[in-house]
């Protein structure tokens, strides 16, 4: 929860103790390694590959998928202006956090995840109706609460401009001309010009699978296509070579 992270960021403003954050040592460990992934590579690794509701949200986004259900997604510059709400929602549980965190934990029932997840929709129903609305829709379109609406994941984002290594691979043909890692990026975390946004990338790797794929990535199709094409051509620096013609004396 967004909360563990205004937890740490109080401890550290103020007397900071290490036996606060022992008394739960699993929770302790995997804080630790998500910390330590964001320095590495960015929050992708939580967000992609660690989040029990983003989880969630792939397995019900994949069934759906997989009964043809029509997908949609918002237009670029809509859904670039609505990255900002999560930035907004973590402010304001930040503010209010500076006056009490017990205040904030509630306004952090924004998150879906101890409904979903901890208690398995075993409460009131406003909570139940609302973690299951943000499901629904996540039928039509992937991720929709981790992309606009998750505190959480705009905290994580900040830390990862500081990220070590930035080892997703892009080619000087992404963007211009090539769109399609960008039209295939199901979280819209590529930018037309080719960017990939660490900020809102999940790590799903799927452009990374495309740069590699020769039959696949058009840039390496075309590579791929001029190599044949040469191979198969005859090799017009040689004089060609006929083949003597054995005649026979009586004619």
């Amino acid at each position: 929860s967004v909360v563990n992270v205004f937890a740490f960021t109080h401890a550290f403003m103020g007397d900071f103790k290490w036996d606060t954050f022992l008394i739960d040592p699993i929770m302790f460990i995997m804080w630790s390694f998500v910390a330590i992934s964001i320095l590495l590579w960015g929050r992708g690794v939580f967000c992609g590959w660690l989040c029990p509701f983003g989880a969630l949200q792939e397995l019900i986004n994949e069934a759906a998928r997989a009964l043809k259900i029509k997908q949609y997604e918002l237009p670029w510059a809509v859904h670039e202006r609505l990255w900002a709400v999560k930035y907004i929602i973590l402010l304001a549980l930040f503010a209010i956090s500076l006056d009490s965190i017990a205040t904030a934990e509630k306004f952090a029932e924004v998150e879906p995840f101890k409904t979903a997840i901890t208690l398995h929709f075993m409460r009131e129903w406003s909570f139940v109706l609302y973690a299951v609305i943000l499901l629904v829709i996540n039928i039509f379109t992937r991720k929709v609460y981790c992309r606009y609406i998750c505190p959480l994941g705009a905290a994580l984002a900040i830390p990862t401009q500081l990220r070590l290594f930035d080892w997703l691979k892009r080619r000087k043909e992404c963007g211009t001309p090539c769109q399609l890692c960008a039209v295939e990026c199901e979280v819209q975390a590529i930018h037309p010009d080719g960017r990939i946004d660490p900020n809102e990338c999940h790590h799903c790797l799927d452009c990374q699978v495309t740069y590699y794929n020769d039959n696949r990535c058009p840039p390496l199709v075309a590579k791929k296509k001029r190599r044949e094409r040469t191979k198969a051509a005859p090799d017009a620096g040689k004089p060609q070579i006929i083949p003597a013609v054995e005649l026979d004396a009586s004619t």
